[in-house]
């Protein structure tokens, strides 16, 4: 792989990081008015799937999808929106900084599985650059505020939703619909989870909740472009470009961008922890991208049939 290549794809994944860490500028205004959590999840792919279709018109594109194709799309989603469920149910057993936070467990999740399955090498370049990001995310998310932790079962739930998200991360590389256009995949990606989440909230909350003012439209509209749309199409072309591990690693710009917002727009303080985190998260970026690295992919052949 050239340069530019390897340049541009540093460049999605840092574009999906930063605009994915927007979402509690959109989503919490929404919450607060009273919608609950999976039917912000469903209008957030709902929306998504709006601004793709609105893209895909445009381009012409072929919409045709085998059926095998569809059953590895339907697996991607399910996990995707597993995923989204327990990392927004652990709200309910911890604060929200915390579970945040063990869901940026991910880099680390990635990076095991690459080892085993993938048999990635061990670099100290690599190696320093996961704990820089891993103990920049938790000064973000404030070491030791755990008073606030209910159950276990919310733990449980943060740590699986970066468990699935890191499972998604490295196999969606190695799988066939890789090579279809990353906008067409994305879209059945974000259909059918929404599909799975309107299944899953008639279960939970009764169905999909109604949108009760303009404003909280106007947010979710924003929630369905650029979090979900522009986050996860430059996600998936990013992981057509480099590595997973790379891509993982990056995503810390995702609580960055999270807290940059909350102390600009939200009024949030700006401390001596969170700043030591920004720290050792950009410090974690510069180590990953100042010498690119190639990893061997020897299961390849079994994802591609």
């Amino acid at each position: 792989m050239n340069t530019s290549s390897t340049v541009k794809g540093y460049g999605y994944a840092s574009l999906s990081a930063i605009t994915f860490g927007t979402i509690p500028l959109f989503s919490i205004p929404v919450m607060e008015a009273g919608m609950e959590l999976p039917s912000v999840l469903i209008y957030r792919f709902a929306f998504g799937c709006l601004f793709m279709m609105g893209f895909l018109l445009w381009r012409r594109q072929n919409l045709h999808l085998k059926w095998g194709d569809g059953l590895r799309i339907a697996f991607l989603s399910l996990m995707y929106s597993v995923s989204a469920v327990a990392l927004f149910s652990s709200y309910e057993y911890m604060p929200g900084g915390v579970a945040t936070t063990l869901l940026f467990s991910y880099p680390v999740w990635t990076e095991v599985l690459l080892i085993l399955f993938f048999h990635e090498k061990v670099t100290l370049r690599i190696v320093i650059a996961i704990v820089c990001a891993i103990i920049g995310v938790f000064f973000l998310g404030g070491i030791g505020q755990t008073g606030g932790i209910k159950s276990m079962l919310g733990v449980v739930l943060a740590m699986l939703s970066g468990l699935l998200y890191a499972i998604y991360m490295v196999i969606f590389p190695h799988m066939r619909v890789s090579k279809l256009p990353a906008l067409k995949v994305n879209f059945y990606i974000f259909f059918i989870a929404m599909l799975f989440l309107i299944l899953y909230s008639s279960f939970t909350t009764g169905g999909v909740q109604k949108i009760g003012d303009s404003r909280s439209l106007i947010s979710l509209v924003l929630l369905g472009l650029v979090p979900t749309t522009i986050s996860n199409v430059t996600l998936v072309r990013s992981l057509t470009l480099i590595d997973s591990a790379s891509v993982a690693i990056l995503g810390a710009f995702e609580p960055l961008t999270a807290m940059t917002i909350g102390i600009t727009l939200m009024g949030e303080p700006l401390t001596m922890t969170a700043l030591i985190g920004s720290v050792l998260i950009i410090a974690s970026v510069l180590i990953l991208i100042t010498k690119g690295r190639k990893i061997a992919n020897p299961l390849r052949k079994y994802f591609t049939t």
